[in-house]
């Protein structure tokens, strides 16, 4: 049996913004389609589940289409009332939120994962100004998040979600951090890489693929381990030197037909900045301060930070808060800052008839929303132009630009909440599905791992995803500049 509605007197029933009624409805989030006569039609067993999710009876009117012989009692919650303490939370960035949340619902009709598992960003920020502490830290709801700021980009009084998110997370013992993440953070700290590759064997692996190049495509080409007076330090994803090591050289390629003064350093190389997501803010200010050190040591003046997801802002945000005197010394720039020096200088030669397929972009969030609200400057045009100079069958998903999270944000790829994660990432497989691309770029590791191994086999995607800067090394032309 159907059930018949309009949002106006859906937003009253559920006390909610009409416009959180569209968002649940673009979002996937309530299922229903367009009915005759400005209505929406959605199966009724699927509004008795809303009304039990919201602690409410089903509602009847003459106009729904639906009978009171389909109504069954909801069951009556076994559950005792919470106790508030009355203590100051340590959580609460700011104690005005409590008035200032207008519990609209925006943020949980915009967030992919929000009533898995009870979770609901309203919820969280009336536990933090609750004092609710301790079960805010031992809940897995923020572990849960991808911090994609996808609801704080749409408060429309500006409650600070990911800060709250990133503060609980980081009041949680680090015995009891989710996963391989405070390990990794560990790792890093002791042995300069998350993954603790020892310098000989990461300079001996560097060193061997830049034979296996100067073999092949890029005569002449010698790895360049700690070149003094380099132009540009680029660092590393550990897990690549790691597991996949024949990535390294789709850059190094670049390098090689732009001509670039370039280095990798032999010590503290690894980009990845996990302190960023438990909430460590002394370890995050270690990895970013030895990437600080090795620019002054090896006297560069350009840092590249190729790109797990989250290496360019998280060591920007570092650079930003801890070490600002370090910006007047070099210049940090994005993935998209340098392929676009090379395309739009002509030091790199780009054929756009060796990717002939429909291709689509899926836009990362902390290059994207988070950038902005962190930096003043999203990334987001400049990794179309980026495409469009590699192939002539480009095509945006919908919306364009500050669109979804993959669901693998956060650190949640290493997580242990597949499940969560796959859901999560079900508005991205639609969005890539209704383009009609059948390869998705990327602008960084835990994007592409998402997409491609997980969205793309639980939703039958049958795509190709391709890093950005791999595509770029892709088109190549064979003439070095």
């Amino acid at each position: 049996m159907m059930y018949e509605f309009k949002v106006n007197q859906f937003a009253e029933e559920f006390g909610v913004h009409r416009n959180t009624i569209r968002n649940w409805i673009n979002s996937g989030i309530l299922i229903a389609k367009e009915g005759p006569g400005r209505k929406y039609l959605m199966k009724f067993e699927d509004y008795r589940l809303l009304c039990e999710k919201f602690g409410r009876e089903p509602s009847l009117h003459p106009e729904n289409n639906a009978a009171s012989q389909t109504i069954t009692t909801v069951p009556r919650s076994d559950r005792p009332p919470l106790v508030v303490s009355g203590e100051k939370s340590r959580l609460a960035e700011d104690p005005s939120w409590a008035d200032a949340c207008l519990t609209c619902g925006t943020c949980a009709g915009l967030c992919p994962i929000s009533g898995v598992d009870g979770l609901d960003p309203r919820k969280i920020v009336r536990m933090a100004v609750l004092g609710l502490d301790e079960q805010l830290v031992a809940s897995d709801w923020p572990w849960k998040c991808t911090m994609c700021g996808k609801c704080e980009e749409a408060c429309p009084v500006g409650i600070e979600f990911v800060a709250l998110i990133r503060k609980i997370r980081g009041a949680r013992k680090r015995a009891e951090v989710p996963g391989p993440i405070h390990r990794g953070v560990t790792m890093c700290l002791e042995r300069g890489n998350n993954l603790g590759i020892p310098k000989d064997d990461f300079v001996f692996l560097c060193e061997d693929l830049g034979e296996e190049l100067n073999a092949g495509d890029c005569p002449g080409f010698k790895t360049p381990i700690d070149v003094h007076g380099a132009r540009v330090l680029v660092t590393v994803n550990s897990k690549i030197p790691y597991g996949e090591p024949d990535k390294l050289k789709w850059w190094w390629k670049i390098f090689f037909h732009a001509g670039e003064s370039w280095t990798i350093p032999s010590e503290n190389w690894d980009g990845v900045n996990w302190g960023l997501f438990s909430g460590d803010d002394e370890a995050m200010k270690t990895v970013v301060g030895r990437i600080v050190d090795n620019m002054r040591r090896l006297n560069c003046k350009v840092l590249l930070l190729p790109e797990c997801g989250h290496a360019y802002f998280a060591t920007r945000l570092g650079l930003n808060k801890w070490y600002p005197e370090a910006l007047k010394e070099f210049r940090i720039v994005t993935i998209f800052d340098l392929l676009l020096e090379y395309i739009e200088s002509g030091r790199i030669r780009l054929d756009t008839t060796k990717h002939r397929m429909p291709i689509t972009y899926h836009d990362s969030c902390n290059y994207g929303r988070k950038s902005l609200k962190a930096f003043g400057q999203a990334y987001s045009d400049e990794a179309r132009k980026i495409i469009r100079a590699c192939t002539d069958n480009y095509r945006d998903m919908n919306p364009y630009g500050s669109g979804y999270c993959c669901g693998a944000g956060g650190g949640t790829w290493a997580m242990p909440f597949a499940e969560e994660r796959v859901f999560y990432g079900r508005i991205k497989a639609r969005q890539i599905s209704e383009s009609g691309a059948k390869m998705v770029i990327v602008p960084c590791h835990n994007c592409r791992d998402q997409i491609f191994k997980s969205l793309n086999r639980e939703y039958d995607l049958n795509i190709e995803v391709k890093y950005i800067w791999e595509l770029v090394a892709d088109s190549l032309m064979e003439d070095r500049t």
